[in-house]
């Protein structure tokens, strides 16, 4: 999976275009490990949608089938 796979992923969770990913410190995030989170074992950070939300957002495996995913709005 690539960034802009990830980006693809989350827009259709979201339901709405997710345009940039960023590190949970706020920086852009440019591979995949940039973005992982070893536990629970999956990935997180930041994203900005086109709509100009701002998102905190987690993803992780569930069990070897499922993965959850959340989000919460960030305050600008």
């Amino acid at each position: 999976m690539t960034i802009d796979d990830l980006k693809r992923d989350l827009s259709d969770r979201l339901g709405r275009r997710v345009d940039a990913l960023l590190t949970r410190e706020g920086e852009a995030a440019h591979e995949m490990s940039d973005l992982y989170q070893p536990s629970p074992a999956g990935f997180a950070g930041r994203l900005i949608c086109r709509d100009g939300s701002r998102l905190a957002w987690e993803l992780w495996l569930e069990d070897e089938d499922n993965w959850n995913f959340q989000s919460s709005p960030l305050a600008d």
